[in-house]
């Protein structure tokens, strides 16, 4: 096993072990980010707002292969990361090799229903009559590139599973540029308008995915992917389902939620579903670089929770948590202040200019709590503790979210409907909080791991002491 990347994992001092985890996988997400914001401006350049709102519609599709990707990535890295920290190589490589597999498996039947129940798929994203052909179009070219698509998303968690970040990052790198270069070849030189975007989304993905397969290959990682290593034992089903089927929950139940917003919008007009989806794309900014630092932390959580040092894991998360919350008030309050010119660079449209800077300072107001939530719940993942992990998944985007959506829509219309999310981030950021600190207490047998403090306290200075 390479010594200096179990040391990293295990005994690096703890600011030092996340900035080196999370900094490439930051990096690839921010390229990840770029690749978003440059997608929904080439498409804004068409002058179509009704193509911008396609492009909008389509995004639960996306989102959803992600979740369903992410049963298999997830989960698989999550008993990855416990194996190495245990010393179970060979049990750790198994894991992966039966993992990419499935990957594969589950991404052909996702192709083969997704062409079945297209157009049902499109009317029930909330597509009206003016963007119907440009959403069905879109996501007809996502579907084909299911597979590239769902093995770039799992494969790359896997990598990162035994601590090589800079490899994932450079997949996800090499995948963005490639999508950012080709999208204004397809949308515009070929003129295939926003079905050229999908065209480029699924060649970027082909290209991550291929590159992953090279860097397992290059000798330069712990693991090798071995197909004769594949196993569906008991064992590796209980360990990737149980922890990724409610790890992706929560990125099913986005897609889901996602769906019954942008079906609120259309009932205001296609501009609001355009302005709600620069809105949405900007807002991943933030929640982007929580992504990257929850899964920098990941490994992190998993290898020192299966060595038994709980002291180690409870550092890691105070860490992350003040990270996270100073990113989110610097960031919120920027994009607060240049909101409206912000939603300017992508549509001169303005009504969905005036429309989308309400929703974007609406939006940002989850920044500041939205990044502890995302990173207690990839540490309940880590920690391989299945209920309290599908517990969080459901929550955020469902028991509560969806409820709240509804009510708020209901009572005061357009701005209700806005705020559901916000509220939702902090309230989930309160259970999440609670939650891990039990956790904690109970996986000590000791009891000598204090409980996590409350957000207001963990931007403090003995909050980042290692």
């Amino acid at each position: 096993m390479n010594t200096d990347r179990t040391k990293l994992l295990g005994e690096a001092p703890v600011r030092k072990a996340i900035f080196v985890m999370a900094t490439p996988v930051v990096a690839g997400m921010m390229v990840q980010v770029l690749y978003n914001l440059v997608d929904t401006f080439f498409i804004g350049r068409l002058g179509d707002p009704n193509q911008l709102a396609a492009a909008n519609l389509a995004m639960p599709v996306l989102v959803l292969m992600m979740a369903i990707a992410g049963i298999i990535g997830t989960g698989a890295a999550s008993y990855i990361s416990r194996c190495l920290g245990e010393s179970r190589n060979e049990q750790a490589a198994k894991t992966l090799a039966t993992g990419v597999v499935l990957s594969v498996i589950i991404g052909l039947v996702v192709t083969i229903l997704g062409v079945i129940f297209l157009k049902p798929l499109i009317t029930l994203l909330g597509a009206s009559i003016d963007t119907f052909p440009y959403a069905y179009t879109y996501v007809l070219v996502l579907i084909i590139g299911t597979i590239p698509i769902m093995g770039n998303y799992a494969i790359g968690q896997l990598l990162r599973a035994e601590g090589d970040a800079m490899g994932s990052m450079f997949g996800m790198f090499l995948g963005t540029v490639l999508n950012i270069v080709l999208d204004p070849l397809f949308i515009f030189v070929f003129e295939m308008g926003v079905g050229g975007a999908a065209i480029a989304t699924v060649l970027g993905n082909t290209g991550s995915l291929l590159f992953y397969f090279f860097r397992y290959n290059s000798g330069k990682t712990l693991l090798k992917i071995n197909l004769k290593l594949i196993s569906f034992e008991k064992v590796f089903m209980r360990e990737i389902f149980t922890i990724g089927i409610p790890a992706s929950l929560s990125q099913a139940f986005m897609a889901i939620s996602m769906t019954f917003l942008n079906n609120m919008a259309a009932g205001y007009g296609d501009t609001i579903v355009a302005s709600l989806g620069v809105s949405l794309r900007i807002i991943t900014i933030g929640t982007f670089i929580f992504m990257g630092i929850a899964a920098g932390c990941q490994p992190l959580v998993g290898f020192n929770f299966g060595s038994k040092n709980l002291k180690r894991v409870k550092s890691i998360i105070l860490n992350g948590m003040s990270i996270t919350t100073i990113i989110g008030l610097l960031l919120g309050g920027l994009i607060w202040i240049f909101a409206r010119p912000i939603i300017g660079v992508f549509s001169s449209t303005e009504e969905v200019q005036n429309f989308g800077m309400i929703i974007l300072r609406a939006l940002v107001i989850s920044l500041p709590f939205v990044g502890g939530q995302m990173l207690n719940t990839v540490t309940v993942q880590a920690m391989g503790k299945a209920i309290p992990s599908l517990f969080l998944s459901i929550s955020r985007q469902g028991i509560i979210f969806i409820p709240l959506l509804f009510l708020l829509n209901t009572l005061f219309g357009f701005n209700g409907f806005i705020y559901a999310q916000p509220i939702t981030d902090i309230i989930m950021l309160l259970i999440s909080l609670v939650l891990v600190s039990q956790i904690l207490r109970k996986s000590n047998p000791n009891r000598k791991v204090d409980a996590l403090p409350a957000q207001d306290t963990i931007v403090s200075k003995e909050s980042i002491d290692c």
